[in-house]
């Protein structure tokens, strides 16, 4: 098998049909995910292999013994002292060191958490739009190259370009499916779900500590106003 790709490698490479096959899948993937999901896609890929926390060994459970053993030691303002690799869980920490009250604390990291979410879920969700797209546009290319197949009737010497570019764009499209795109979402996914929840830990743990620790502010009651009486 490879003796004979090695063989016939010219044939197997068309970086025309590859060019239009990835700029297809790249291209209808943003459609499907926003305009800023490609830049956010790419970006990814910088940490793509790596453990977001390999190096310093950060976990949800080390955060909190040392926000609650700072907290023992100098109150709330000791919190500037307790770092963190992740931009996020900073800016949690400094929210809770400034905080006023508990309720608008939980509000505000209850949104924030949200929207890191969602913003850190977009790099796996495009690659895993472009690896179900990918073969729909090899079969697009497919369907276009049979119809140049039969227009050009039984001329042999028109039959190969056409069935050459029939066979290549499903090709492309497969490779660009499961060798590409598809391990690249599984790997972004997973690497999101490790920043999720390890996120979600510390939010629950922080938003306790307010509760517990800042002003607890509870709902405003209204009474409806009271109609003025005549005087004597």
């Amino acid at each position: 098998m490879i003796d004979i790709i090695q063989a016939n490698i010219d044939k197997f490479f068309d970086p025309l049909t590859l060019t239009m096959v990835i700029g297809s899948v790249l291209l209808m993937a943003w459609v499907q995910n926003g305009r800023a999901s490609i830049g956010l896609a790419f970006m990814a890929l910088l940490n793509c292999g790596r453990d977001p926390f390999a190096e310093s060994g950060e976990n949800a459970t080390l955060i909190c013994r040392r926000i609650d053993f700072v907290l023992q030691e100098d109150g709330l303002v000791g919190l500037e002292r307790v770092k963190s690799d992740d931009s996020f869980v900073r800016r949690l920490i400094a929210q809770l060191l400034n905080g006023k009250d508990a309720k608008t604390f939980e509000e505000w990291a209850r949104l924030e958490e949200n929207s890191v979410r969602k913003r850190q879920n977009i790099p796996a969700t495009y690659w895993s739009s472009a690896s179900d797209i990918a073969p729909a546009i090899g079969i697009i290319g497919t369907i276009i190259g049979l119809i140049q197949l039969f227009a050009t009737g039984i001329d042999p010497m028109k039959m190969g370009p056409a069935m050459s570019f029939t066979l290549l764009t499903s090709l492309y499209g497969l490779f660009v499916s499961h060798i590409i795109a598809f391990p690249i979402h599984i790997r972004l996914q997973t690497r999101a779900e490790i920043l999720n929840t390890y996120r979600a830990a510390v939010v629950q743990h922080t938003i306790a500590i307010a509760k517990r620790e800042l002003l607890t502010i509870g709902p405003v009651h209204f009474s409806p106003a009271q109609p003025l009486r005549a005087a004597g």
